[in-house]
């Protein structure tokens, strides 16, 4: 049977560099909605997991769009630059740096501290959650909870090892009719069990580095957004609206807090889950977001952050930033 590392490590062949945020960050949210679209009946947290990294990728995306500048004053070495044309081609570049140093040099100073800090922070979070929690799911579908309780530390036992014991009893149960509900019941609590987990412990560490004006913005763009985005209907639960915009203002309540945090999450998105995720089927809106998501489907920010970033690379004449 493999090791925890070993099932680590056959996700993470399947992932972009670490290095390369957006890529990856999509890669991560693909498996959570691969997992929920494979049995909707068992991996609910996938699910919900799948919107929450789709919402970290925005902020990734941000990230990279801001970072696209960079692209005009970066001169990659080159080994084979003795040709007149290859000779040519680095003064050029050389020369566009010199221009644009002091501009780029103005807008990193404002953004690095939020780019390299707290977003950074926000991707260690996404691929902590991964780590922590994704492997458990692929060692569930190949061999059952045993691969789970042999593999889990000791901290984890009342949270994911839980988590997962609640959610292979009410499996066993869904067989029968008789006991069909209390499976289903016994699954969903096992999934919130995860959700503790990923919350309580896996995230602890980031959300606690967070800068001041970090913990702020992530309170002010904190949401499960599981609607279309083009339609008005209630599909979407926000923190800030959840507590009001001044108590996160001031600072009185904050994402980066477990117990805020949670509060909200217990209160309203988890029951928002629960009704979307009960009504789940196929050849709905809410289905085909989510086979969009596992199939990787670029969105429009995407789009935009790929198209700004290859500008200022074509203009710099580099051909990639990695």
């Amino acid at each position: 049977m493999p090791t925890r590392s070993e099932w680590q490590q056959i996700l993470e062949q399947k992932l972009p560099p670490k290095n390369h945020y957006t890529d990856r960050n999509r890669a991560i949210t693909a498996y959570y909605a691969q997992c929920y679209l494979q049995q909707p009946d068992v991996f609910k947290w996938a699910g919900m997991a799948a919107f929450a990294s789709n919402q970290v990728g925005v902020a990734l995306q941000v990230a990279e769009l801001l970072m696209a500048p960079h692209a005009l004053v970066a001169v990659p070495d080159r080994e084979n630059d003795d040709d007149l044309l290859a000779i040519g081609l680095r003064l050029y570049q050389l020369g566009l740096g010199l221009a644009f140093t002091v501009p780029v040099a103005l807008h990193a100073a404002t953004t690095r501290p939020l780019l390299l800090n707290d977003l950074d922070l926000l991707k260690q979070g996404n691929d902590q959650i991964f780590d922590d929690i994704a492997w458990a799911h692929l060692a569930y579908m190949q061999a059952g909870i045993g691969a789970i309780e042999a593999n889990v530390s000791e901290i984890e036992h009342p949270y994911l090892l839980q988590g997962f014991r609640q959610i292979d009893a009410g499996v066993k149960k869904l067989a029968d009719p008789e006991q069909r509900e209390a499976g289903k019941a016994l699954i969903r609590k096992g999934n919130i069990t995860l959700l503790r987990q990923e919350q309580e412990l896996t995230l602890a560490s980031c959300m606690g580095s967070l800068s001041r004006i970090g913990k702020l913005i992530v309170s002010l763009g904190g949401a499960m957004d599981f609607q279309e985005a083009n339609r008005n209907t209630a599909g979407g639960s926000w923190f800030t609206r959840y507590f009001g915009i001044l108590p996160v203002l001031s600072g009185q309540v904050s994402l980066a807090r477990f117990e805020d945090r949670w509060k909200w999450l217990e209160d309203e998105a988890l029951p928002l889950w629960d009704q979307i995720d009960t009504a789940y089927a196929p050849a709905t809106s809410f289905h085909r977001r989510l086979v969009a998501m596992a199939e990787r489907e670029p969105s429009l920010l995407q789009q935009i952050t790929n198209l700004m970033t290859r500008s200022y690379q074509v203009v710099g004449l580099q051909r990639s930033l990695a």
